[in-house]
């Protein structure tokens, strides 16, 4: 989809005071979460979960060149993947840049979606979303829209490095896993679609509702991705068995994984609006040494070619009432 700029800033309007501090406050409190961090990168295609973990189920096994030989992944479904939430913290270290470009070489940025653009209401944002926008009919009572931004379309090519691979496999003592032949220089193309995050609040409770037409993660053809899968599972912190039996039953052309730490988190398999989801509920550690992870609940789900987040400090029933509700 090509966007105009010009046609663009015909939806655009200045919004009212305080917009812009709460949509921060929002943004801040969605990185926070660790379910947010599970979806965030469906949305946004930029981040550590696609980076790190679906680009190795994406490592091509013969070079291809021709861009008639791409395949393309579009997300239709998640499975939740249990892990050891001190797994994805040494991955975070190990990724001192915060870039999740810990096994790539290059990073080719060809469109910069740039940040959230507030909007003046759901009718505004769906110029530069280009679609209809989606909203829930049902809210808990005192839950109110309090901010609504569009974040753009974006365009980038990542080159894989099996140098910096092996080092992140060796980091992780994965001694026993054997990287693929032909990998340097191996690319993947992520495009994201614009994405519309709305936020809801009360005096107790926030809610935000996330969409945006699937992202599309393209490569070249001949993939093993079951063996490649495999990896990222390795990687990801599980045991040689289970990474293999779960690698052997996705389809990882339509399948994101989505880690729930073990020591925090609950999930089970829901059904939104008649299409399968997932439900995750998350609760906050005790202690003085417990991380900045909040109480919340998050349910996923994808309809027709659209994907859905909704997360928010209400419990799980509440969360699927206002999920059914999206229409």
């Amino acid at each position: 989809m090509e966007n105009d700029d010009k046609f663009l800033q015909e939806f655009r309007r200045d919004p009212p005071a305080g917009y812009a501090r709460r949509l921060r406050e929002t943004l801040r409190e969605q990185e926070e979460g660790a379910p947010a961090r599970a979806w965030r990168p469906l949305l946004a295609a930029a981040a550590a979960l696609i980076a790190v973990v679906a680009a190795l189920f994406a490592f091509p096994a013969v070079r291809a060149g021709a861009q008639s030989l791409l395949d393309l992944f579009r997300v239709r479904s998640f499975v939740a993947v249990p892990f050891d939430g001190a797994r994805m913290d040494k991955l975070r270290a190990l990724d001192r840049d915060h870039a999740a470009m810990m096994i790539f070489d290059h990073k080719d940025v060809l469109q910069e979606p740039g940040p959230p653009v507030v909007q003046s209401s759901l009718a505004a944002a769906a110029g530069p979303a280009g679609f209809s926008v989606a909203a829930p009919a049902y809210l808990p009572a005192g839950l109110a829209l309090d901010t609504v931004a569009v974040s753009r379309e974006g365009r980038a090519r990542l080159s894989v490095s099996a140098s910096r691979l092996r080092d992140l496999l060796a980091a992780l003592d994965l001694n026993d896993v054997e990287v693929p032949a032909g990998l340097d220089g191996q690319q993947i193309a992520v495009h994201t679609l614009p994405v519309v995050i709305q936020s809801y609040r009360s005096d107790r409770h926030r809610l935000s509702l996330i969409q945006a037409r699937s992202p599309e993660i393209s490569l070249p053809t001949g993939v093993d991705l079951p063996r490649l899968g495999e990896i990222g599972l390795r990687i990801l912190g599980l045991d040689a068995s289970e990474a293999r039996r779960i690698a052997a039953s996705l389809d990882w052309r339509s399948t994101l994984l989505v880690p729930v730490p073990t020591n925090a988190s609950s999930f089970r398999s829901v059904t939104v609006r008649g299409n399968p989801g997932l439900l995750i509920t998350t609760t906050k550690p005790d202690g003085a040494g417990a991380d900045r992870r909040r109480a919340g609940t998050v349910v996923l789900w994808t309809e027709g070619e659209r994907v859905f987040a909704l997360r928010g400090t209400l419990d799980p029933e509440d969360v699927m009432q206002v999920a059914e509700s999206v229409r």
